[in-house]
């Protein structure tokens, strides 16, 4: 048997085993940047998507913050209160890594005004 027909039967095999074990999408979100910006605010997670961060990218007075979930855990807010240019970060976690991102400007006593939700494999 030639060596590229073995290495052909070993590919084969190994994206089969993978995806009988479902090992592709488990990680399907780790190392996927996600972005969600919205007027005035700007959130993501890079890389390895341990982290995520927002921004505040408008001088109108409005704190921004993120809604975001993580890979075992889903639900969380984070606040950004630093005003116009700040930056907020949250702690690092590369095994729950950050699996949707959104950016949202806090419009006191108004519907808050959000950016799209990112996840992986959306397409963007």
């Amino acid at each position: 048997m030639s060596v590229s027909k073995t290495f052909g039967k070993i590919v084969v095999a190994g994206a089969a085993v993978a995806a009988l074990t479902g090992v592709g999408p488990a990680f399907a979100g780790a190392g996927e940047s996600l972005d969600s910006v919205t007027t005035g605010a700007k959130a993501w997670s890079h890389g390895t998507n341990g982290a995520v961060a927002v921004k505040d990218t408008k001088t109108d007075g409005d704190e921004v913050y993120t809604l975001y979930d993580r890979r075992y855990n889903t639900g969380y807010r984070m606040n950004n209160e630093g005003g116009s240019g700040s930056t907020t970060y949250s702690a690092l976690d590369t095994t729950n890594y950050v699996r949707k991102v959104t950016a949202c400007v806090n419009l006191n006593n108004k519907p808050d005004r959000c950016g799209p939700d990112d996840r992986p494999g959306d397409g963007r």
